[in-house]
């Protein structure tokens, strides 16, 4: 280890790595109806009361098993008490009284968006106040105590509940993208020719295009289908082009299939892809790479010269 290292580092960087590699990446697309879908009856999400206000749903005290909930209500609970409230709490910015401790609404009294544009930008702002919070703080500070606005975690120091908020903001941004995974299965997936394209049925899929008068209306509404389909059917991917799904399709990761294709050494599908107009320049949002950078990753070290080199494939 570095002694340049500290314990702020490492923990600031299993946030940042988490937060920019795995999850804000999943999210950039995100929809209202998905943000406020509902996945079984009963499952908790935020509401405008009589008041007007918009609460999180729960009780007290929370039952051993909690319902399921809605990416909404995730992206407030993240956003706002895991993240925000204790920003604010810990690090200032709040209107909240002195005696107010880390848990109180009073340092969060912005309204919880109905939106998903809204519902990110909280999420967002609860991250980067949270993150410069700790960034301020050497090792010594990390370890004092939280004091008064703990509540009953004072004595705890400030490194454990930081430790902490990484794990929670963890757990419930895989609770996010799962829910994200559900609604394309149940809802997104409900279309029959998405369902045929996700079943790696081309037949049916070119059966199914073929006869259809609104296929524009599918290629915009499921903009992405062509690259989600890349990682497991070449032979959906062919079809798809042919009636005119774009080949600069992105997964909600940025990939494309031309990413997936030299992630796999499919020469012969980059070279169908790069007739096709596909972008060997498009960078992914995970890591960053072009397709050339998957390539290499994944061994495949001639396929990542001839898509770096103009003159590696055909014009």
């Amino acid at each position: 280890m570095s002694d340049s290292t500290t314990w702020r580092d490492l923990v600031l960087d299993q946030l940042d790595f988490y937060w920019q590699a795995h999850l804000w990446p999943r999210l950039t697309d995100l929809q209202d109806e998905e943000y406020l879908w509902r996945p079984v009856a009963g499952a908790w999400s935020l509401r405008a009361g009589e008041d007007g206000v918009v609460r999180i749903e729960s009780v007290v005290p929370e039952p051993p098993v909690p319902p399921v909930t809605t990416i909404a209500w995730r992206i407030a609970h993240v956003g706002r008490d895991v993240l925000g409230k204790r920003a604010r709490a810990l690090f200032g910015g709040s209107d909240a009284p002195p005696e107010a401790d880390m848990y109180d609404d009073r340092h969060w009294p912005e309204p919880l968006p109905l939106t998903a544009a809204g519902g990110l930008a909280l999420l967002e702002e609860g991250y980067t106040r949270w993150r410069e919070g700790i960034a301020t703080l050497d090792d010594e500070g990390l370890l004092r105590p939280i004091g008064p606005k703990g509540g009953p975690f004072a004595e705890d120091s400030i490194a454990a509940l930081a430790m902490h908020l990484n794990r929670e903001t963890m757990a419930h941004g895989a609770e996010i993208c799962l829910l994200r995974d559900l609604y394309r299965a149940q809802v997104t997936n409900d279309d029959p020719v998405v369902r045929a394209a996700m079943a790696g049925a081309p037949g049916e899929v070119d059966r199914l295009l073929s006869s259809r008068p609104d296929v524009e209306e599918l290629r915009s509404s499921a903009p992405s289908l062509l690259a989600d389909v890349a990682l497991h059917h070449w032979d959906i991917v062919r079809t798809l082009l042919q009636h005119g799904f774009p080949v600069t399709s992105q997964t909600a990761t940025g990939a494309t299939a031309l990413h997936y294709a030299a992630a796999a050494g499919e020469t012969g599908m980059a070279e169908h892809l790069l007739e096709r107009g596909a972008d060997r320049e498009a960078v992914e949002n995970a890591f960053g790479f072009p397709p050339a950078g998957w390539a290499e990753h994944f061994g495949h070290a001639d396929l990542a010269a001839r898509l770096r080199s103009e003159d590696g494939f055909p014009a």
